[in-house]
This record gives structure tokens, sequence and C-alpha cells, in this order.
């Protein structure tokens, strides 16, 4: 399990580090700040991201709320965004999920999928 959570790190890091897309200064400064393990300053630069429909942002802001890096952990908000940055054309969005998804039961993801759907619905 360990070494599939570092494997997942590594695959994340690589996707954020090296982005295909060059989004807004703000988020290759979160970006840094991740890097540097300041995990809070990123998630107030990445929450405004996401919700603007930055898929890469929302992947980031999933993976925050799964391991509870600069936010309290909770794996339905984790799911949520994961949903969304898939939805939205992230691929690493979808692989995350489904691994997020295995450790959640049927009503906790369900929960996050309608939250997804919702939000996206708003948009």
């Amino acid at each position: 399990m360990l070494i599939y959570l570092k494997a997942i790190t590594l695959f994340l890091l690589l996707g954020i580090v090296y982005p295909t897309f060059v989004f807004a200064d703000e988020f290759e400064d979160a970006v840094k700040s991740i890097n540097r393990r300041d995990y809070e300053t990123a998630y107030k630069m990445i929450v405004p991201l996401a919700e603007k429909g930055k898929a890469a942002a929302q992947l980031v802001l999933g993976m925050m709320y799964f391991k509870g890096k600069g936010v309290k952990k909770n794996i339905i908000e984790s799911d949520k965004w994961l949903f969304i940055s898939e939805a939205l054309g992230q691929e690493a969005g979808k692989k995350n999920r489904i691994f997020v998804e295995r450790q959640m039961n049927s009503d906790q993801i369900t929960k996050a999928h309608q939250l997804a759907k919702d939000w996206l619905k708003k948009r």
C-alpha cells in the first residue's frame, strides 16, 4: 500500500511540476508552495483556481483533501474534486479517483459524485 501511495504521489508531482498547459502565475505559485511543503498557502491558492474550473487545480485539491495536506482530510471532498477534474479532461483525475474510491464505501462514493454533479451543473 505504501509503495502504491508513493507511486501515485510521484505521478502527481510529475504532472503538477511539469503541467502540459501553463496556467496563471497563481497555479505556478501554488505548485511552488506544494514543493516547499507549504500546503496551507498552496490550499489558499488552489481553491479559487479549482472553483474557476481549472482541472489541474481540481486534481491537486482532490489529492490535498485525500492526504490531509493543508486541509483536514476528507475523502468525500477528495473524490468530488477528482471526479470534477476528470469530467473537465484531467486524465490523472480519473486514475486518482479510482484509487481513492477503492478506500470508500458506496454511500461515500454516491455522496461525492452527487456533490460533483451539482458543482458541474452550476458551472
